[in-house]
């Protein structure tokens, strides 16, 4: 066989191979995608049937689209709590370098993201991007005063004007949702007007959600997640008309409280009300990814599903196992805590033509991941201050050969700021106990020379039950000084150091003493 021959074979067979990797995975689109994000709300990796052999609650929609993309076994969301994770997905930051260091944004607080950082939303908006929240938003807005300004006060609050701050004031071209769903005033907002006047005091108190406060007439929380799944139908089906690209931030209210299935729900699982709530849950998923089948854009589709922290005690786990359900199957603790269960949650991504349909990937990885991600789909380039612990999954998803992990390490907060360091197969946690709200408590663990701390091997321990903290230390001076270092440089990612809020390098929970 000659040169010319022997090239022409190796040229063939090149050819050939690419053809073959078009038929498995469809031709790779050039046009700029197409973004979903879908962000449950207190939903562990446990929730998916397809990945738990021990559910008895069918989740057709979100198995289906496992088979249609990649899994994350190794995902976890920023805090063991909402409002912090929350904060992290939109701004690729952990929410401690900002004011927020333990709990929550509380009902009337001011908004948590600051006025000149940039987010995801506003970074796609540079692109073209029309954007869209839809649901949940639980960072804060500036509730207008009566007399002109803002306050934190509800007595002070003039409701009939205009909400400022909020989606609007991040980036987002529209929103509608009810801010938190458990929390007052019990009113849609669009696009920071309230849909009528909240000005009757409500009552809720059943099995599903105890609480009251100010509303308007009418309201039903068994609607409420119906009407913003409806709403993103409603968004994409009118964006699907025109030749802007869109971002939707699907920010889901369940399966949190209040447990409300809507009636169409109501015993469908036959386990349990909380059962009815999740499988309403992956309903609303399918209707997202049926109406980008309809409308022909699924192809140039960036669909993201995972979810704010782990599960809910709310679920009543015992209740669950009784009935052949176990959602702490594979890890331990639950929402709030630093125990796995906390913060470990599922995370799928598709994108046809680009990620391999049934993939999976064991790489750490953060939610704070996402802006970097999005911001390698449509090639944009972050600049040194913005997403600071961000990481492109890009690689990943485009089925690369990696040799190394894409973070150094990843980092976990309980909704008491308890920290977690994840590097590799060694996880330190920095309390006795849960760090969250399940026990035991850890106050008098050195009163009792009990360890303060914990270090698990997850490769062999993924349920934590053997704290391996006496035997290790020079991990565990190696896992501190990396946390020590993320502090003080304001970053975790390669880049010119920035500074935390208030230029913080220490605060009360912190593992170290002030200097």
């Amino acid at each position: 066989m000659n040169t010319k021959q022997s090239l022409f074979n190796a040229v063939g067979i090149a050819v050939l191979a690419a053809m073959m990797t078009h038929l498995a995975f469809g031709a790779a689109k050039t046009e700029t995608p197409n973004i979903i994000l879908i962000l449950a709300d207190d939903m562990g990796i446990d929730s998916i049937q397809a990945l738990n052999g021990k559910s008895g609650i069918p989740t057709p929609h979100l198995d289906r689209l496992l088979t249609q993309g990649i899994h994350f076994t190794d995902a976890h969301s920023g805090s063991a709590v909402c409002t912090p994770t929350r904060y992290g997905v939109l701004t690729g930051r952990y929410a401690w370098r900002s004011r927020l260091k333990k709990s929550i944004v509380r009902q009337w607080e001011r908004p948590l993201i600051e006025k000149d950082r940039l987010t995801l939303p506003g970074m796609l908006k540079k692109k073209g991007y029309n954007t869209a929240c839809i649901g949940k938003w639980h960072l804060g807005w500036d509730w207008p005063k009566k007399g002109g300004g803002f306050t934190e006060k509800m007595k002070e609050i003039d409701f009939s004007e205009k909400i400022e701050g909020g989606p609007a004031g991040c980036g987002f071209d529209y929103y509608f949702g009810d801010d938190v769903p458990n929390w007052q005033p019990f009113v849609w907002i669009e696009n920071g007007r309230m849909l009528g006047v909240p000005n009757k005091q409500l009552s809720f108190a059943s099995h599903y959600h105890s609480g009251k406060g100010i509303g308007v007439e009418g309201w039903d929380l068994e609607a409420v997640l119906p009407k913003i799944t409806e709403k993103s139908v409603e968004y994409i089906n009118q964006q699907a008309e025109t030749k802007q690209p869109f971002f939707l931030y699907f920010s889901m209210t369940s399966p949190h409280t209040p447990i409300a299935p809507s009636k169409p729900f109501q015993g469908k699982s036959g386990i349990s009300r909380y059962a009815d709530f999740l499988m309403e849950t992956d309903w609303c998923v399918g209707q997202i990814m049926k109406a980008l089948k309809d409308r022909g854009i699924a192809d140039n589709t960036l669909l993201i599903f995972t979810a704010d922290n782990g599960t809910s005690p709310k679920c009543n786990f015992t209740e669950l196992r009784e009935k052949r359900t176990d959602l702490q199957n594979h890890w331990r603790g639950m929402k709030a805590d630093a125990f796995e269960g906390g913060h470990r949650v599922p995370f799928i991504v598709s994108w046809p033509g680009h990620i391999k349909p049934g993939s999976k990937s064991d790489q750490t990885i953060s939610l704070v991941d996402i802006m970097a991600t999005c911001a390698d789909a449509v090639a944009l380039t972050l600049s040194d201050s913005a997403a600071e612990d961000s990481v492109s999954l890009m690689p990943v998803l485009k089925g690369e050969d990696i040799a190394t992990p894409l973070h150094e390490a990843v980092i976990c907060h309980s909704i008491s700021g308890v920290f977690v360091v994840r590097k590799g197969k060694w996880k330190l946690q920095y309390s006795a106990g849960s760090g969250g709200l399940s026990l035991p408590k850890d106050k008098n663990a050195k009163k009792k020379g009990l360890p303060t701390w914990q270090l698990y091997d997850l490769s062999s321990d993924p349920k934590e039950t053997n704290n391996l903290i006496n035997g290790h230390q020079e991990i565990v001076k190696d896992l501190t000084a990396i946390l020590r270092r993320y502090i003080e440089n304001g970053r975790s990612t390669p880049g010119t150091p920035q500074k935390n809020h208030n230029e913080a390098i220490w605060w009360p929970g912190l593992p170290w003493t002030k200097n």
